[in-house]
């Protein structure tokens, strides 16, 4: 049987009203096209649902037993158009990052902090691990969108949209170390802290370093790029990290001329094609981009 839930809500405030006039009044429709829906509805299911008498509309028993189910779906019905509107005006519901340490830092942070002034019911998760592995859970739907540096990445199922750039290049503190590098050859002359070969980072600074005709041999590798800025800070070597998070922290820390030619970092976002953003996420989207 096809259901038509306008006529089980015509049903239940006739039920509920035992009136068609209060029926009515409630769902601002006319009284015959009550009726009708009533008359519908009773062929529809083979049976009589109310007893017409001066007293009103009464049920009968058979329509008592169908009011008590009616009422039950409707209810639940209501309260999940209820629930659905709390997720839309963003007074309930949650978002799934994925990102990187040095990204939740300088991308994520302020976002987040006028997005919870203005929105401080929505549960915000941040997943920081390597980006393959990121990308992997937002493939699978375990993430809402995920924030990496630029890369290789080619997944057809998902939306890649460029939202910022960052400063990228060697530091190192000079009270250990001086600034007489001029080219990508002279660096292996160095203890080197490089982050671990599998990051995104270090694929996009070897790709660099062997346009420039040299594979650089790191001393130190290391899972992240505070651990880069802080061991630099205390010469242990020479660092490659993002420049506005280094010299943030650590002001005694300088540059390297030869960043001159090193091109800036792409940072992307990516979301799943097969999967539609909460609202929630949609509007932090949006902070992003301010």
């Amino acid at each position: 049987m096809n259901v038509d839930l306008e006529l089980y809500r015509v049903f239940y405030n006739v039920a509920k009203n035992k009136n068609m006039t209060k029926a009515s009044q409630e769902l601002h429709i006319s009284q015959p096209a009550i009726s009708q829906s009533i008359k519908k509805l009773e062929d529809q299911l083979g049976g009589t649902l109310f007893l017409r008498s001066n007293k009103g509309m009464e049920l009968t028993e058979e329509g008592k037993m169908f009011y008590e189910y009616v009422k039950g779906a409707l209810e639940l019905i209501n309260n999940a158009e209820n629930e659905f509107t709390s997720f839309k005006d963003l007074s309930k519901g949650e978002i799934k990052i994925g990102c990187s340490t040095t990204l939740t830092k300088l991308i994520l942070v302020d976002a987040l902090k006028k997005f919870h002034l203005d929105y401080p019911n929505i549960k915000i998760n941040i997943t920081n691990d390597l980006t393959n592995n990121l990308i992997n859970d937002l493939k699978l739907g375990k993430l809402d969108f995920v924030i990496f540096n630029e890369s290789n990445i080619k997944e057809t199922s998902l939306n890649l949209k460029k939202i910022k750039e960052l400063k990228q290049g060697f530091i190192y503190h000079s009270d250990y170390y001086k600034d007489d590098i001029d080219d990508f050859t002279s660096l292996n002359n160095y203890p080197l802290i490089l982050q671990k070969e599998e990051s995104n980072s270090r694929k996009l600074l070897d790709y660099i370093a062997l346009k420039n005709g040299i594979k650089l041999i790191p001393s130190m590798e290391v899972v992240s790029q505070e651990l880069i800025t802080e061991f630099t800070n205390i010469g242990l070597g020479i660092g490659f990290s993002i420049i506005d998070l280094a010299l943030e922290k650590y002001p005694h820390l300088k540059e390297l001329k030869i960043n001159k030619k090193i091109p800036n970092v792409n940072i992307y976002l990516a979301t799943n094609k097969t999967i539609s953003l909460t609202f929630a996420s949609k509007m932090f989207i949006k902070y992003l981009n301010k």
